[in-house]
This record gives structure tokens, sequence and C-alpha cells, in this order.
């Protein structure tokens, strides 16, 4: 779905002239139980303009909610070669407490002993 959704949301928005060299990729990288989900177009990019108004419309809601569930996080960035959306999943960064005191031991045990 997610994939769907920002597929769409670049057909919609990403390519208002009749540019010719339309292009949508789509890449999934994985190392592990981390991966990553980047959709990216060459379209015009987000809007710049000081008086338009920020505000999610439903894919981006989907989107944001089914990367919650996946407890992944959605980064875009964007500009005039156009527009990338990423949802990542990095287990790495989640460790939880006990492992990072057991680490944190274990480093104060190792420089105690230099």
């Amino acid at each position: 779905m997610i994939v769907t959704e920002l597929v769409l949301n670049a057909l919609k928005h990403a390519f208002p002239h009749d540019k010719i060299d339309h292009r949508i990729t789509v890449a999934y990288d994985v190392a592990g139980t981390n991966w990553k989900l980047s959709i990216a177009d060459n379209g015009i990019g987000k809007r710049t303009d000081p008086f338009a108004q920020a505000r999610a419309g439903l894919g981006t809601s989907i989107v944001k909610a089914l990367a919650q569930q996946l407890d992944a996080r959605v980064e875009v960035l964007s500009g005039p070669q156009g527009t990338t959306v990423s949802v990542t999943h990095a287990t790495f960064a989640k460790m939880p407490e006990a492992a990072r005191n057991t680490m944190d031991l274990m480093q104060s045990s190792v420089h105690g002993h230099a």
C-alpha cells in the first residue's frame, strides 16, 4: 500500500507539464533486519511558494500511519531534480534499555582496566 500511495502521489503532483522523460523509481534495500523503501521521481519537486499552505493529504496520512505500524520513519527530500520519499526501518536504533546498560557497563570495565 505504501508503494501504491507514493507512486500515485508522484503521478498526481510531480509531472504537471508535458515533460517527456517522466521517471519514477522504486527501490528496496535490506541489511539484516533493517530495510529501506524509496520512491523517487524526476518531477518538479515540492512547491516552494511561500503562500502555499503546507497540508498533508489523505495519501500522506496513510503512508505515515502504515510506516508507524511498521515501526519505520518517513523522510522526504525534494528539490528541482525531483522528490524522494524513503520509509526506513532500522532496528539498531531501538536498542532496549537493558542492552544499553550492559553495553555501558562493558565499555566502562574495558576503559577501567586500561
